[in-house]
């Protein structure tokens, strides 16, 4: 029987003409594509966006953040027997063969296999940036500890056995947490390197004087974020670095606290307001500080739930 493969895009004010073309790429190598809404602005052209092109919408009430949108769109796909699902971003544009690609991986029919993902580059990058990216790999394969979200090919029933993405994290470090559950479920995460995928993850902030008087290595990638982006990566990489760095194939999580408290300067290069974006992250950095692993509940679940 061949097992049935959904794709489902997370949209939150997304670029029109790049969305539909992204939605494009993927429509023909699933067997349904499905939208989760995350209360864009423009919702009345997204809507418009999806009866022209028979796309199923699921239109949430409010933000949930990048967690709870795949949440919803990942439920909707394990009620329908859906085998697996391609999680993208509104920015990401993937190769017209990726599922093609990803069936034929010797991984694909591998029951040790929980994500097979796909190497990518950003179009804002410096050429040699990506020239190191699509340099071809001799391994058809490679085994990943960690990977971003978008397109990554997830088994729902991986997906179902370690309670789906924490929406408590709501936005950055989602996805590695979700990659370590993964991994200490007893699963693999392969990437698949013959498929490359364009995805944006923002523009680099390109102040040289102020770079190095700063003491950042002059090819240093630094994006601005908003206040709100800065409170969750400071709380999130301390509460997956709790969660995980002692683990022995999760090491990389570990942070240490005071490169992340001395790493706040790089907001001195951000846009205004960089008072309160410093603020933020110091508040996140404090939260992180707080938590406590063996309190959470929902951890503790996923924790009690593997070891059955």
């Amino acid at each position: 029987m061949t097992e049935k493969i959904g794709a489902l895009l997370v949209t939150f004010n997304p670029n029109l003409p790049k969305l539909k073309e992204n939605l494009k790429r993927i429509l023909n190598q699933v067997s349904e594509v499905v939208i989760i809404d995350n209360g864009s602005a423009n919702i009345v052209a997204i809507k418009k966006l999806t009866i022209q092109l028979e796309v199923k919408l699921l239109e949430l009430e409010k933000n949930l953040g990048i967690a709870g949108a795949q949440n919803r769109g990942f439920e909707y796909f394990f009620k329908n027997k859906f085998q697996w699902v391609l999680t993208l971003d509104q920015d990401t544009a993937i190769p017209a063969d990726t599922v093609a690609k990803m069936r034929a991986s010797k991984k694909f029919n591998d029951h040790s296999t929980g994500i097979l993902a796909m190497k990518y580059y950003d179009p804002n990058w410096k050429k040699t940036q990506i020239e190191r990216v699509t340099k071809k790999q001799k391994e058809a394969e490679t085994l990943k500890w960690r990977i971003i979200s978008s397109g990554n090919l997830v088994r729902t029933a991986v997906w179902n056995l370690v309670g789906g993405f924490d929406e408590w994290l709501f936005i950055d470090q989602v996805d590695f947490d979700f990659d370590a559950k993964v991994i200490l479920a007893g699963y693999k995460i392969w990437q698949v390197n013959n498929l490359i995928m364009e995805h944006e993850i923002g523009k680099s902030i390109r102040k040289p004087l102020l770079t190095t008087l700063l003491l950042f290595k002059p090819n240093e990638f630094i994006l601005d974020h908003s206040p709100m982006r800065e409170y969750y990566i400071a709380r999130n990489t301390i509460v997956c670095s709790k969660r995980y760095a002692s683990h022995p194939q999760l090491r990389e999580f570990k942070t240490n606290l005071f490169h992340e408290a001395i790493m706040t300067r790089k907001i001195l290069l951000y846009q205004k307001p960089r008072m309160k974006k410093i603020l933020a992250a110091w508040s996140g950095i404090a939260d992180g500080v707080k938590y406590n692993p063996e309190t959470d509940k929902k951890f503790g679940e996923f924790k009690r739930q593997i070891q059955k």
